[in-house]
């Protein structure tokens, strides 16, 4: 589990990305196609019969965005995917990668 916490979740609808601000001052910005693809459901992660590869979705919509517990938010995709769990750590975790 995360040391760090949110303070703010924000769906950045003009520029494509998701933008979520840490109680350390750290700022993450997540483009809408690179959060999708980073799914870390079972299906996403070729967990699943029939899904061997992670997804490779460009033009990705986020319909909606809601928190699970205290712990974690769940990010609605036009695609109709719902399942992904993305705890504070996995956030934190792929921000910095992508920044890599």
């Amino acid at each position: 589990m995360t040391k760090f916490r949110p303070v703010e979740v924000r769906h950045d609808r003009d520029n494509g990305r998701v933008i979520v601000s840490w109680d350390d001052g750290t700022r993450q910005q997540f483009p809408l196609d690179d959060l999708r693809n980073a799914c870390p459901c079972a299906g996403c992660r070729g967990h699943s019969p029939g899904e061997v590869e992670p997804p490779s979705v460009q033009g990705a919509v986020l319909s909606n965005i809601a928190e699970v517990g205290t712990y974690a938010l769940r990010f609605d995709w036009g695609d109709g995917h719902t399942t992904g769990i993305y705890s504070w750590s996995y956030l934190r975790e792929i921000g910095l990668e992508m920044l890599a």
